[in-house]
């Protein structure tokens, strides 16, 4: 196996630009402008969780008053129902400003029920604006998510430990180990589906995760090759080699096995490694990482 290792610098250029004004002249800020916004457009929160917090703001700089009441709505599909996945904090659902408290915090306290359903959703939506305008965001998507889910063993931010190929390509088995962290998330639709960010050490792009099945019994994960581990200047694909001698390629429509054990940590004996080929062609330009064998543990 005769491999060579990507290498790569970083540019960085940046550019000034200076209008013609007057320095002493200060943006002014008409009230009559002024309106209120949910501060973020979605939120996600485990029914195990704390409380989460969405801020709603009033944009006045001489201090206005006034009040905007906030509606709850499930979603059409998986729709969170108040009293059942979360519990709405506020007095009331009317938010009330004034110049000594131009912010306000919608306050929501998600309900474990210690049972699997999968998430739920539901918009919050600011309406009746009394005294002040809506800006344009008004509304906020808050997912529960449930902590039942049956991978939930795996989910989460593992510590990985692999062993560095290039570090002694002539006894790849006692090169020097390497640690990075990886995130497994759960897949939307498929309950034995997980996402892998960060498989490898390098070469991986949070745009770009890979995906993997596990069995039934939750004792094995197989990750099909081929997978985009980033993209941009190079096409990175997520390619290896079976254990344990490293020698033998998996071939296309092959996959790398992950043993899980019963604490949820993975461990591969496989070799992989993220390849990078000159965009959209498929000529090698070496590799970001090898890992010959690797294990990921939950943190």
């Amino acid at each position: 196996m005769k491999i060579f290792k990507l290498t790569y610098g970083l540019m960085a250029a940046s550019v000034l630009a200076l209008a013609s004004c007057n320095l002493n002249e200060y943006p002014e800020f008409d009230d009559a402008d002024a309106f209120v916004a949910i501060q973020q457009t979605s939120a996600s929160v485990s029914e195990n969780g704390d409380v989460v917090e969405i801020p709603v703001l009033l944009t006045s700089l001489s201090g206005l008053s006034g009040s905007v009441d906030f509606t709850i709505t499930p979603a059409e599909t998986a729709g969170a129902q108040e009293g059942v996945q979360y519990t709405i904090l506020n007095d009331s659902k009317t938010l009330t400003f004034t110049k000594e408290a131009p912010s306000q915090t919608i306050r929501i306290q998600p309900i474990d029920n210690n049972t699997f359903g999968g998430d739920t959703k539901f918009t919050i939506t600011l309406s009746n604006p009394q005294g002040v305008k809506l800006g344009a965001t008004k509304s906020c998507l808050v997912t529960v998510e449930d902590d039942e889910h049956p991978l939930a063993f795996i989910l989460g931010t593992m510590n990985a430990v692999g062993i560095d190929y290039f570090s002694n390509t002539s006894d790849p088995l006692n090169g020097t180990p390497e640690e990075w962290t990886a995130t497994f998330e759960k897949d939307a639709d498929d309950l034995s589906k997980v996402w892998i960010y960060g498989i490898c050490s390098g070469g991986c792009s949070d745009s770009s995760p890979v995906y993997g099945i596990v069995n039934e019994d939750k004792t094995e994960i197989r990750i099909p090759v081929g997978q985009t581990t980033a993209k941009g200047s190079y096409d990175v694909i997520l390619e290896g080699w079976y254990a344990p001698d490293g020698e033998e390629d998996i071939p296309a429509g092959g996959y790398i096995t992950g043993k899980i054990s019963a604490d949820g940590t993975i461990t591969i004996e496989d070799w992989f490694g993220a390849h990078a080929y000159q965009s959209g062609t498929t000529t090698s330009a070496g590799w970001y990482a090898i890992e010959v064998g690797a294990t990921f543990k939950k943190q």
